[in-house]
């Protein structure tokens, strides 16, 4: 059982990115013991890797359908509520934003209008709008998981840059937590939020149980992106494009962002996912269809814009499509945060809220993440 108030309960947050910034902010916003410890254990960065590199684009409704629905509207609103309270003075670049679905081809020969005055006329074949002002948002990532950070690190939190190798058990009870450095760091709960590499901690649950309980396994998706510096601000309209090249069917999205860099995703592969964030190496094939795909599209004002960065991240992909949320029940002190797939920038803020009230009031009072549990299925035994 947690500790009593006062006697210096000590919890951990695996994981830098934008879940584990989330998580520690809500806890230390919530917390009414002083004698809390908050400990973000990250091997290489605040958000060094998808939090640092992704669009930072946020959609109330698309999660809709899915066992993610209560926690976007949720997320999506608290977004709206953050950025009252945070955001001053421009601290993450927090905007809404008109959001398009596009269709595209190098054969076509329409003089349709275009959604926006920086694609090519005649390349457009349709688009409609799939998100507004009231739907869609945008905001820097790499900000925002630094500024929630900061936040907690004001509260109290500390921030430790090693990396956890591994937990150490008083039977079923985790007490320590193995780093790098070879040190022991004695905890009384722990949050696996590591993105794709929360896979290697659920290993270390695995070899933890004489009998192995199915917890579904995170992979992760290599995804790449460039960012451009046209020399004049585009207008605020996200854009997610199919384009027929000639040779096939590419899916570039389009993010301007408010900084006056564009940032262009796409080129999924599988590449393989490297020991540290440090290590990303993107394709060059894949930067290369990103840049003559963006040519196509804004040959005049995109496909001319300096390119700032050239970059490839992992997003963490749970076998089942669905975030792992909530406690380990077989054993003590075990939590998983992780598996948001596309969507972690989004959900941050709900998962960070539930997880928080799971460690602090004993469950999830907000947001009813039930469907998002690690235990999916029955005891599996070998």
């Amino acid at each position: 059982m947690p500790k009593d108030k006062g006697s210096g309960r000590h919890i951990a947050i695996l994981g830098g990115g934008i879940i584990g910034a989330s998580i520690a902010y809500y806890i230390t916003l919530l917390n009414k013991d002083p004698a809390l410890k908050v400990t973000v254990v990250e091997q290489t960065g605040i958000a060094c890797a998808a939090s640092g590199k992704a669009a930072g684009f946020l959609a109330r409704e698309w999660c809709n359908g899915g066992p993610q629905e209560d926690l976007a509207h949720k997320s999506f609103e608290m977004h709206c509520e953050l950025a009252k309270k945070l955001d001053g003075k421009n601290r993450y670049d927090w905007r809404v934003v008109d959001t398009f679905s596009v269709s595209a081809s190098v054969k076509a020969v329409s003089n349709k209008p275009t959604p926006t005055d920086w694609f090519k006329r005649g390349v457009v074949t349709k688009f409609k709008e799939v998100g507004n002002i009231q739907t869609t948002a945008q905001l820097h990532p790499l900000k925002f998981t630094q500024v929630l950070i900061q936040e907690a690190e004001s509260r109290g939190a500390k921030v430790l840059i090693a990396r956890a190798e591994g937990f150490i058990f008083d039977g079923n009870k985790i007490t320590s937590i193995r780093l790098s450095n070879g040190n022991i760091l004695d905890v009384d709960d722990v949050i696996i939020a590591m993105g794709p590499w929360s896979g290697k901690a659920l290993n270390w649950l695995i070899k933890k149980s004489g009998r192995s309980h199915h917890l579904p396994d995170i992979t992760g998706q290599r995804a790449h992106s460039i960012i451009l510096r046209p020399p004049a601000l585009l207008s605020p309209h996200v854009c997610f494009v199919t384009l027929n090249t000639g040779r096939k069917f590419v899916e570039p999205e389009i993010y301007p962002r408010p900084d006056g860099n564009v940032y262009i995703f796409g080129e999924l592969d599988g590449g393989e996912l490297p020991e540290t964030a440090d290590e990303y190496i993107p394709s060059e094939i894949a930067v290369q269809n990103l840049k003559s795909n963006i040519h196509i599209l804004s040959p005049d004002v995109l496909g001319v814009a300096p390119v700032v960065m050239e970059q490839c991240c992992f997003m963490p992909i749970p076998e089942d499509n669905r975030p792992l949320i909530g406690k380990v029940p077989w054993l003590e002190g075990i939590y998983i945060a992780s598996g948001h797939s596309v969507w972690g920038i989004l959900n941050s803020t709900g998962t960070g809220l539930v997880m928080a009230e799971m460690l602090l009031k004993g469950q999830a009072k907000s947001i009813d993440v039930r469907k998002l549990s690690p235990m999916r299925s029955k005891v599996v035994y070998y």
